[in-house]
């Protein structure tokens, strides 16, 4: 085992040459000593001097010959590739021809150079070294970048779940506070406040579904809502029916968009459907930024919409509505649409 070593400078290279020519080796650090760059090379011929080498040093740099006795340079390349994927490998051969140099670059070689044109291995080699710290400086950002939105989503499964115990914890204290209630009308008001928690963890729950999300899909939402919500009313049947697209919004318009439609399904279910059968009709679309919630059914008569649009005139729903942005309309010209509401929205479907 020959070692040829370049003058040392501050910054020295380490560099593992496979080459069975002594005057060749020579010639290879000649080219690099000749242009500046110090390095300290340690020549190989046998496979096992190749391992040993490998297994024992620390390198920046491979250089191998192409065809050696009993060992090559691809075996070269592929037991250096195994164990230091991101190690430069650049060949330096006199024999190598252009099918056989793709062959080698596709199986990990970093570079080639002929050795008749060993003026260019210098700018290769420093080519070579400089796309290795590249990935390396990359793949150390990548594996910060990860670590970092561990850490996050760790925090946010926390959060999430501190957030589904705290309200399952008022759930169940309003329970308590509905059985006790002294009269009917406190009863209702603590049973609405009941039905906002339960729309508000609804919304959270469809947002942050074990992953965490910057959006949230309200069409579905919205479906798993009406059919909750008309499955809960036991004096009259009301068939839930949806013409809706899929759509998705960013996720700080969850909890205002939720209690908005959970207002209005609610009093279109206490005024509107009050002794009747019916279908409850839920159309949503987005257009030109813009989107459209509108209830409906076959038909709806001027007291039920009168009732439900004076039922629906509170400052919830007006708060609501004006932190969305949103108009509330009651066509009293359409028997069939009870409300419609748009509002702007950023589609990011």
């Amino acid at each position: 085992m020959d070692r040829t070593a370049a003058p040392q400078s501050s910054r020295m290279l380490r560099i593992l040459l496979l080459e069975d020519s002594a005057l060749d080796a020579e010639l290879v650090t000649e080219a690099l000593e000749s242009s500046g760059l110090t390095a300290a090379i340690e020549r190989v011929v046998l496979e096992e001097e190749f391992s040993a080498a490998l297994r024992d040093g620390s390198w920046d740099l491979v250089l191998a010959d192409y065809l050696l006795p009993g060992f090559d340079g691809l075996n070269a390349l592929a037991l250096v590739r195994e164990r230091f994927p991101e190690l430069p490998f650049v060949f330096v051969s006199g024999a190598l021809g252009e099918e056989v140099a793709v062959e080698a670059l596709k199986q990990g070689a970093t570079d080639y150079v002929l050795k008749d044109r060993l003026h260019r291995l210098p700018v290769t080699v420093l080519r070579a070294l400089g796309e290795a710290r590249e990935r390396i400086e990359k793949r150390q950002a990548q594996e910060a970048l990860q670590k970092l939105l561990d850490e996050r989503t760790a925090l946010l499964h926390e959060l999430d779940h501190r957030v589904k115990n705290n309200l399952q914890l008022l759930l169940s204290l309003i329970g308590i506070e509905i059985r006790h209630a002294e009269d009917e009308a406190t009863g209702r008001v603590l049973e609405r406040m009941r039905e906002r928690l339960q729309a508000l963890g609804a919304a959270h729950r469809d947002l942050y579904d074990g992953n965490g999300s910057s959006r949230f899909e309200v069409s579905s939402f919205a479906r798993g809502l009406c059919e909750e919500l008309a499955a809960a009313v036991t004096h009259v049947s009301i068939v839930p029916e949806f013409d809706v697209e899929a759509i998705e919004v960013e996720a700080a318009m969850a909890a205002p968009m939720a209690l908005l439609f959970n207002e209005i399904i609610v009093n279109a279910l206490a005024h509107a459907f009050r002794e009747r059968h019916g279908k409850l009709k839920i159309a949503i679309r987005a257009r030109d930024g813009r989107l459209l919630f509108q209830l409906a059914d076959d038909a709806f008569s001027p007291e039920e919409k009168q009732a439900a649009q004076e039922g629906a005139s509170g400052t919830v729903l007006k708060g609501l509505a004006r932190q969305l942005g949103a108009s509330v309309e009651w066509p009293m010209e359409d028997p069939k649409v009870l409300v419609r509401v748009v509002m702007p929205v950023q589609d990011l479907g």
